[in-house]
């Protein structure tokens, strides 16, 4: 039943219905369950929040001799390309090798190549890092659209066939 909802939602949201059936039947074959937004946001929070950690930690005594909030505004943007070099190496490595990343562990899901059901490759899992930190840089609009999505797949995921 739910799958027959799905799939006319499918067909109403998307012109290619027929692709995004057969990842609902892959998925329903291998008994692999959607992660909810829920979880995802979760995992998402995890990440960031480590991620943030290595960075202050990186950068700690630049940090401690910043005097106002301001300068910390400074520094980090002076620092933008060493926190988006962080974020794509985190999300590449961790996905292309375990197909999760440590906030995905701690809330038990993880992504897959939606037609292997395999980690995804190391390519896909670097296309996908990039457009996350875009997506992160633009108020995680692109993680706003899991809301709306059926598979409920961010656009990192599409554009990464996750």
């Amino acid at each position: 039943m739910l799958k027959k909802i799905w799939i006319e939602q499918l067909k109403n949201l998307y012109k290619n219905g027929e692709e995004m059936e057969e990842i609902i039947d892959r998925l329903d074959r291998e008994e692999l369950k959607v992660a909810s937004v829920t979880k995802r946001a979760i995992a998402m929070t995890i990440d960031d929040f480590l991620i943030s950690l290595i960075i202050v930690f990186a950068f700690s005594s630049e940090f401690a001799n910043s005097k106002s909030y301001e300068e910390i505004l400074i520094l980090t943007n002076k620092l933008f390309i060493y926190i988006f070099i962080v974020y794509t190496l985190y999300h590449w490595i961790f996905i292309a090798l375990y197909g999760k990343t440590i906030g995905k562990m701690v809330t038990k899901i993880r992504a897959v190549d939606v037609k292997t059901l395999d980690n995804p490759s190391w390519g896909k899992s670097l296309i996908r890092s990039v457009v996350r930190n875009f997506d992160e840089m633009f108020f995680y609009l692109g993680m706003a659209y899991a809301i709306v999505d059926p598979l409920n797949r961010a656009i990192h995921d599409i554009v990464g066939n996750s």
